[in-house]
């Protein structure tokens, strides 16, 4: 037996379960999401009365884990949009400040919300928070069936899904309870960077490896963080700190591939120490670091984002090096833009999965996509660069940017993902 649906959405990690909520509000679409891992609904509620521990959730996909998440403002405003910001915020904390500087160099670049007019420049979670939310959100929308834990075996693409076709997509999912078979006229691949429907659907990718790996742990600051969120340029790469909930610190340290072990298995003395050194002590030192983990950086595209019928969404897409964290927001945006194109496909009539349909939405999206990709490749190459000359010119930079309003103003719009734009949702 066969279940149909419109869409078909494997992957429900935090891109592939927005999109399924942001398809399930329009009320126009039924919407099937396949996920390998078993996605557990719980009553998610933020209230810790001070203390760590007391809101246990359960396990969750690879990328509801111990890292966080600094989510734009424009990110937030969608978030909202679909219902989601309120329960985000129960575990979130915003950004107010940022401080952007060069390890031993004169150059500094200072924006807060006060100089900019905004109300902050953004919200930082717990990817096992957000997680949990989206989770909750998944189970709660009638519009979605959720196929959990299911893994894809067999993917068919039809490929003559023109203006006015009936091309679809066929999936074949093994479930605790048996094999089953769905169809849909438009498939969406958002699982991840090692994505199995791009394999089944024999879609290329281009890779540059940058050599370096992120470490990621959450510390404790000896003083409250101020809601100030620090990027700084090291010789090893970019490390970043960012405000969590109960006075923490999200840590986000670029280091050589080849040293990730011998940060991993340092002391919690001795790796607070080497923090702290990193960051000019500029945060007055912490107390403690919870549990460290190591990540490998790739720049990471896919080759054809588009076929007919289907749609590759996510880190299965693109997945960028964390600097000025620009890879999920970009996600977030591009799921914004599908879902306000297939709901306006399916009000005139069209086919979602037509290749005019798919083209329309990718349109969209090529600037914003090219612009974030190449901002993040060429600002850590820039910062990771030893040239004298270059090294002097790019604190002048920061000096200069920290003079001009207007520079401030351009590089503030886009680090918040308001330069795009956002269809409302």
């Amino acid at each position: 037996m066969t279940q149909q649906f419109d869409i078909i959405i494997v992957g429900g990690g935090m891109v592939g379960a927005t999109l399924a909520c942001a398809l399930a509000k329009t009320g126009q679409f039924s919407v099937a999401v396949v996920e390998a891992f078993p996605l557990l609904r719980k009553q998610a509620s933020g209230k810790t009365n001070g203390k760590q521990g007391q809101n246990e959730l359960p396990a969750y996909t690879p990328s509801y884990d111990a890292r966080s998440t600094a989510l734009s403002e424009g990110s937030c405003r969608m978030l909202a949009g679909l219902g989601l910001l309120a329960a985000i915020n129960e575990r979130a904390e915003v950004i107010k400040q940022i401080h952007v500087s060069d390890q031993g160099k004169f150059g500094v670049t200072r924006i807060s919300c006060d100089e900019e007019e905004v109300e902050s420049f953004g919200r930082v979670v717990e990817n096992p928070w957000f997680g949990q939310v989206l989770i909750n959100a998944l189970h709660d929308h009638e519009g979605i069936t959720l196929f959990s834990p299911a893994k894809v075996v067999a993917l068919v693409a039809e490929n003559t899904a023109e203006e006015n076709s009936s091309g679809a997509v066929q999936v074949q999912v093994d479930t605790e309870n048996g094999p089953l078979n769905l169809k849909a006229d438009l498939l969406v691949a958002a699982d991840g960077e090692e994505s199995a429907c791009c394999r089944y659907l024999h879609i290329d990718k281009a890779v540059h490896d940058y050599g370096q790996s992120a470490l990621v742990a959450n510390l404790t600051p000896v003083k409250a963080h101020q809601n100030i969120a620090y990027e700084r340029f090291t010789e090893s790469g970019p490390m970043a700190l960012l405000p969590l909930v109960d006075d923490r610190f999200a840590l986000v340290f670029t280091v050589p591939a080849n040293d990730s072990d011998y940060y991993l298995n340092m002391d919690d003395r001795a790796f607070i120490k080497a923090v702290n050194e990193r960051i000019g002590g500029r945060v007055g030192g912490f107390n403690k670091v919870g549990e460290r983990a190591c990540y490998p950086l790739k720049l990471m595209r896919a080759k054809e984002q588009i076929r007919p019928a289907c749609v590759v969404l996510g880190n299965a897409a693109h997945s960028l090096h964390p600097v000025a964290g620009q890879g999920l927001n970009l996600s977030l945006r591009d799921v914004a833009f599908l879902s306000s194109t297939l709901s306006a496909a399916k009000k005139n009539g069209q086919h979602i999965g037509s290749l005019p349909v798919l083209e329309s939405y990718l349109n969209t999206r090529a600037l914003d996509q090219e612009t974030t990709i190449q901002f993040s490749d060429k600002l850590m190459r820039l910062f990771s660069n030893n040239s004298a000359f270059l090294s002097a010119g790019r604190n002048l930079g920061m000096v200069a940017l920290d003079l001009w309003p207007g520079g401030k103003k351009i590089l503030t719009r886009h680090a918040m993902g308001l330069s795009a734009g956002i269809p409302d949702l």
